[in-house]
């Protein structure tokens, strides 16, 4: 196929699939800008005050990433483990790239801030980046103006998505490449632009390098593709050999980058799964049990195992778990010894799979839009009904109102990553913990249902204003769920902190 061939196509394809164009005359172009520019303010303020006011035994595992950052900011390249990193866990064998540009930038504090602090405000562009890629992926299905600034409000007034935003933590980075991949994926998919699917490329590589969750979302995106090009074998294959070879240095230079890419990941996880047989291998299997136990959370399973082994008694493994200096772990630890023994004396108190997925439930959605980390603040059932009720009505409107011949295959395939992302988070991660510890909350954290962000609040927007005909009733379901959404983030979280949220200790 010629490269004019390919362009008549992918019109033809365009033609086919229009994008959902049904914009509010209620909205101006002016008065679109004009909000969404104080909604994008309001976020970054917020964010300001989080970053500036919260302690730093708050956020989650902030003071791990933060001394892990300052460990690769004292290193030329990448540091080694030392007795002054063990306390961090591992610094080399780990998906390295969110530390190893959060230290590098932090060189650049010259302002004489604490280092925590510059950090947590290096992280606020990757919420913003995150959230202009989760509206450009809602651009592909329509560009009605009441569902774009519902999405914005959805993103930058989630809780748990605001606190984070303002804490050193690589999700930040996953959270925006995970946005990144979705959106030049389904890019491809609804333009067929070649450049679009070296982006997403490239984006999935450089998510895996950064958390190592990120690769069954690889897997999920890269599943697609692989579907979306048998569908289409007889003109996609040969169309980008075209437009690789008219195309010149920039796509050479892209696929440097792309095998620059591929290369580091198979130099991580290719390498510790030769030489650990894992690709996420423990701290002290690459060291030893004796410096991982100076690392909380590796001193927390291994306390565990040992106990649930038969090792050591159940006195000795809560004075081991004593030792512990991190107060919310050892607390943590503390709590899956005594359950444990619990659940040894009633085994009628475990779980079954059912009972499990609707806990596992209930727990994602307190904790997205609730806040679960050191310290807790989440909603009571009750608070929770409205929520449910808008996530109701968007499931039936997507049920009702789509079609297949609605914007290609970005409707679905948004879909299918959402559900199979989530079933990995649910089975093989969350249900496999509770197998081991018995302890149901334990792991349950609605972060991680993060890099679903794009495609969960873009389908969710989307088909919550489609379900009704009347303006009218869209309108009051818009402001109605922009107004909870907005309530149940900043004003909640200044309702109910107390003073210990703002035990403020910069090191």
């Amino acid at each position: 196929m010629t490269s004019l061939e390919f362009q008549t196509e992918q019109s033809r394809q365009s033609v086919d699939t229009p994008v959902t164009r049904e914009n509010d005359l209620y909205i101006s172009a002016p008065a679109m800008k004009w909000v969404s520019a104080v909604l994008l303010a309001y976020f970054g303020c917020r964010l300001l005050f989080f970053s500036l006011n919260i302690s730093p035994f708050v956020p989650p595992d902030e003071v791990t990433h933060a001394g892990i950052c300052k460990a690769f900011a004292q290193s030329l390249l990448f540091p080694d483990n030392t007795p002054a990193t063990y306390e961090f866990g591992l610094v080399t064998n780990i998906p390295w790239l969110y530390y190893w540009i959060m230290g590098k930038l932090l060189h650049l504090n010259f302002f004489g801030l604490p280092d925590l602090v510059f950090l947590r405000l290096l992280n606020i562009p990757l919420a913003f980046g995150t959230v202009y890629f989760v509206r450009q992926t809602l651009l592909l299905l329509t560009d009605n103006r009441l569902t774009q600034l519902l999405v914005l409000v959805a993103m930058t007034n989630t809780a748990m998505f605001s606190l984070l935003s303002a804490s050193v933590s690589y999700d930040n980075l996953a959270n925006l490449l995970a946005a990144m991949s979705i959106y030049y994926l389904m890019a491809f998919f609804s333009r067929r632009s070649p450049a679009a699917l070296y982006a997403a490329g490239l984006s999935q590589l450089a998510g895996c390098l950064t958390k190592i969750t990120f690769l069954p979302l690889a897997l999920a995106l890269d599943v697609l593709l692989a579907a979306y090009i048998c569908a289409n074998r007889r003109t996609v294959p040969g169309a980008l050999q075209q437009d690789f070879r008219q195309s010149g240095p920039r796509r050479w230079v892209t696929a440097a980058l792309i095998l620059i890419a591929l290369g580091l990941n198979l130099h991580l996880y290719g390498g510790n799964y030769l030489r650990y047989d894992a690709l996420n291998p423990s701290m002290a299997t690459v060291l030893s049990t004796e410096k991982a136990m100076n690392y909380r959370l590796e001193a927390r399973g291994t306390i565990f195992n040992l106990y649930k082994a038969g090792k050591i008694s159940y006195m000795d493994a809560l004075m081991l778990a004593g030792e512990i200096k991190h107060p919310g772990d050892k607390a943590d630890t503390f709590y899956l010894l005594m359950n444990f023994e619990n659940l040894k004396r009633n085994p009628q108190l475990w779980l079954g799979p059912r009972q499990y997925i609707k806990v596992w439930f209930l727990n994602m959605v307190s904790t997205v839009f609730g806040i679960k980390a050191h310290l807790i603040m989440v909603k009571e059932t009750r608070y929770l009904v409205p929520l449910y009720l808008v996530m109701g009505c968007a499931l039936l409107g997507f049920i009702v109102r789509w079609r297949p011949g609605d914007a290609g295959w970005v409707p679905l395939s948004l879909a299918a990553v959402t559900i199979c992302y989530a079933g990995y988070l649910l089975y093989e991660v969350n249900y496999d913990m509770y197998r081991n510890y018995g302890a149901p909350g334990l792991t349950l954290y609605g972060r991680y249902l993060f890099p679903l962000l794009a495609p969960g609040y873009v389908l969710m927007c989307h088909y919550l204003l489609l379900l009704f005909r009347n303006r009218h009733l869209r309108w009051a379901l818009a402001l109605g769920t922009a107004l909870l959404f907005i309530v149940y983030d900043f004003p909640w979280f200044l309702m109910h902190a107390t003073p210990e949220w703002y035990d403020w200790l910069p090191r």
